[in-house]
């Protein structure tokens, strides 16, 4: 598809760069920074490369960068922008909070396909999270549309220095639990204990929607989604997991629970409603780049506050809930695994869509499963809690000059929103 060449850079002793060819090159010249936070690809011979294959290629050099976390959390300030009932924005300033850091950027010179590895730290103070770069580069963090900014592994950079150079990977510093086992007495005794570890995410980037080849992303994150939907109902049907909504059949095989339903989750999980509002073909397609860069990885270790996590953002007691009510479709026993897991938290989705739908069926009879706004029912249901579904249902159902949604919640109210824009345009 298209021919491509690349040099990899190896660490070598404090201020000098070691030069492995993985395929034969022509005029080699090696910049030996005076500090090691700064190694380099200048190949000065211009090859063919697409933004996949640089995406793909190997980062051992990114990941023996020394990453680090700072021992004590600083408060700092940024803006956060919404719409009020009336239509009108609204800007709150918000009080956060993180350590600082030590991180890898793996960057791109988008005019020779030469690549840098860089070592960058974060620099915390009341107006926010900055980057404090090596001598000769200048990294900024980009404000997004709805007021985020220092946004951990997927935060938004712009490089102003060196010129047509971009960030495309960072290895990024997280505390993880592990278990290590340790000799007490003589004998063996496991404990669980936090280590930093660096981890590898591809962050949105301004240039992937500058060029028409690099929307290849897009496309690449609508199939993955879509193979990852597939694969959560071949797995539920392989294991012969029966509905509740409708006994005797299996869940994989209810037409009422469309793959469309699902393949739409993440975009509704992960598009923000601001940015929805603002630019929401963007949006889609910005949740759709993510996928397509980051694929398994993406938003695995994404919490809110609510602590719901993963990509389509379960929370512990619904998903220990599913796991408990359908023992054959064998959810994986940790919750943080399991919601990190793409293929094992979409059969959960599936499986509390199923849940809800039963719900619907003993309330309002099996022709609810007929009704062509059932996706915006269990969506709703997904969202907030089949009750408030139920209410206003019970003050709409078989009134055609209301919409249904009018006594859903005010979060679920935006997660309509989004749903309807992506239904009438057929996405993903």
């Amino acid at each position: 598809m298209f021919a491509a060449v690349f040099v990899i850079i190896a660490f070598g002793a404090v201020g000098c760069a070691r030069i492995s060819n993985a395929l034969p090159v022509k005029n080699i010249e090696i910049n030996n920074n005076s500090s090691s936070d700064v190694i380099q690809n200048t190949n000065s011979q211009a090859y063919q490369w697409s933004i996949l294959y640089k995406l793909s290629e190997k980062d051992d050099e990114l990941a023996k960068i020394p990453v680090s976390i700072g021992p004590r959390e600083k408060n700092y300030y940024e803006n956060r922008i919404s719409f009020r009932n009336n239509g009108m924005e609204s800007v709150t300033r918000k009080r956060l909070s993180d350590k600082e850091r030590v991180l890898g950027l793996k960057l791109l010179n988008v005019k020779t396909g030469k690549i840098q590895i860089i070592k960058v730290s974060t620099k915390i103070t009341s107006d926010g999270v900055s980057i404090v770069s090596p001598d000769g580069y200048q990294i900024n963090i980009v404000e997004r549309p709805n007021g985020i900014k220092w946004n951990l592994w997927n935060t938004l950079y712009r490089v102003s220095a060196p010129k047509d150079t971009v960030v495309i990977k960072n290895n990024f510093p997280r505390e993880e639990k592990i278990t290590v086992t340790k000799i007490v007495n003589g004998n063996p005794k496991k404990e669980t204990k936090k280590v930093t570890m660096g981890f590898m995410y591809i962050p949105h980037s301004e240039y992937f929607e500058q060029k028409e080849e690099n929307k290849v992303l897009i496309k690449v994150g609508s199939d993955y989604v879509k193979k990852i939907v597939n694969d959560a109902f071949s797995l539920l049907r392989e294991r012969g997991v029966e509905s509740k909504a409708f006994p005797g059949e299996l869940v994989a095989d209810l037409k009422a629970l469309s793959p469309k339903f699902f393949e739409r989750l993440p975009l509704l999980e992960q598009g923000d409603l601001t940015e929805f509002m603002l630019e929401p073909q963007r949006t889609v397609d910005r949740a759709l780049t993510i996928l397509g860069a980051n694929r398994e990885s993406s938003w695995k270790h994404t919490c809110n506050r609510a602590d719901a996590c993963g990509w389509i953002q379960f929370t512990p007691g619904t998903y220990s809930y599913m796991k408990q009510s359908y023992p054959l479709a064998q959810l994986m026993p940790n919750f943080e695994e399991g919601a990190g897991n793409h293929i094992n938290s979409m059969m959960a989705a599936i499986l509390l869509h199923d849940s809800n739908l039963a719900g619907l069926v003993r309330k309002y009879g099996e022709n609810i499963a007929n009704d062509p706004r059932l996706e915006e029912y269990l969506a709703a249901s997904y969202n907030g809690s089949p009750r408030w579904v139920w209410k206003s249902l019970d003050a709409t159902l078989g009134n055609t000059f209301y919409d249904w949604t009018k006594h859903l919640r005010t979060e679920t109210h935006g997660f309509m929103f989004k749903l309807r824009y992506l239904v009438e345009n057929k996405l993903p």
